[in-house]
């Protein structure tokens, strides 16, 4: 039993390996995290206290300042590197104060928790900046633009001064992962083994019982809202958030190329997307196909890993019992 387990691991790894370090999901983290119900094993509330000073003072003061506000995926934390690149260019420029989604003890991010309560928690978050700054600009990587699109749905609109939002690989659509997996959460419930299944897709990737998985698998997308700049820009190797999950109707969509950081910046700098140059519209063409390709295989990937995480889970739940029985009959 051991060598079948050992097996089943390694065939796991090696499986999620190949699909991504996001694998059974779409993709910070502080303060208190009893600002939510506990319904994971892990703490995923971004903490204040860890998040670097990205411009924005200690205390409230009126600022001339545009604010951009990061607002990061799925599991993520503090020490997420996704904005290392946009925080290095716009972090020294003048106009821009950087602020990220979590950063405030009064705002806090669960980036495993309902996307409903932080998208409130967001909204929140933007009306106290748009208090003493004269614009916000929102960039959002993976389930970070599933909460801000939320965030839309639920009230937040132009009028609190949002004037551009951009993007970046966000399942707008839902995750076709989270949906895949919720028959297997199904399974390990019949089985009566869903925290050891919980317990391997989390230590190996995204724990697919989570609550953000678990909203992920059902939200929709819906019509940008008015008056406000949108850019989606999806990455064309993307196995975890695929062209139709990103696709949201009406909104300018670009595959992401190398100079992607400019395009993110000029659409902030300017408030729409910079026109694409005849060498962006060959490169974007051929991006496209191959992400048509990618998103035909992807699902057969998510099966293949979600299965051997079920078998990992099973051999786990078994070595549980016996391991009881043993206690039992000491």
């Amino acid at each position: 039993m051991r060598c079948a387990l050992r097996a089943w691991c390694v065939a796991t790894i090696l499986a999620l390996w190949v699909v991504g370090p996001g694998a059974l999901v779409a993709s910070g983290d502080d303060g208190p995290s009893r600002a939510f119900p506990a319904d994971r094993p892990t703490r995923s509330v971004l903490r204040p206290t860890e998040i670097p000073e990205l411009g924005a003072a200690a205390t409230p003061r009126t600022s001339d300042k545009t604010v951009i506000l990061l607002v990061s995926g799925i599991g993520s934390d503090a020490s997420d590197s996704t904005f290392d690149a946009i925080i290095a260019v716009l972090g020294k420029d003048p106009r821009y104060e950087v602020h990220r989604f979590g950063g405030s003890a009064e705002h806090p991010y669960d980036t495993r928790g309902s996307i409903d309560q932080n998208a409130d928690q967001l909204i929140a978050e933007v009306r106290d900046l748009a208090r003493t700054h004269p614009k916000v600009d929102i960039v959002a990587h993976s389930m970070g633009g599933a909460v801000v699109d939320d965030a839309f749905r639920r009230g937040l609109s132009a009028q609190d001064k949002v004037e551009t939002y951009v993007a970046l690989a966000a399942p707008h659509d839902g995750s076709t992962e989270a949906r895949m997996s919720t028959p297997f959460l199904t399974i390990s419930a019949l089985l009566g083994m869903t925290p050891e299944f919980r317990a391997v897709t989390g230590g190996l990737a995204q724990d697919v019982g989570s609550r953000a998985a678990r909203d992920l698998a059902v939200i929709k997308a819906g019509p940008p809202p008015p008056g406000v700049t949108r850019l989606d820009l999806r990455m064309a190797t993307d196995v975890i958030v695929t062209a139709p999950d990103s696709w949201t109707p009406g909104v300018t969509t670009r595959t992401l190329l190398p100079h992607a950081i400019a395009v993110v910046t000029a659409t902030i700098a300017h408030a729409q997307p910079p026109v694409r140059s005849w060498r962006d519209t060959i490169l974007e063409q051929a991006a496209g196909n191959l992400s048509t390709a990618i998103q035909l295989g992807a699902p057969i990937l998510y099966c293949g890993a979600i299965l051997v995480g079920l078998g990992c889970a099973f051999s786990l739940w078994i070595k549980r019992r016996r391991s009881g029985l043993a206690a039992a009959f000491r």
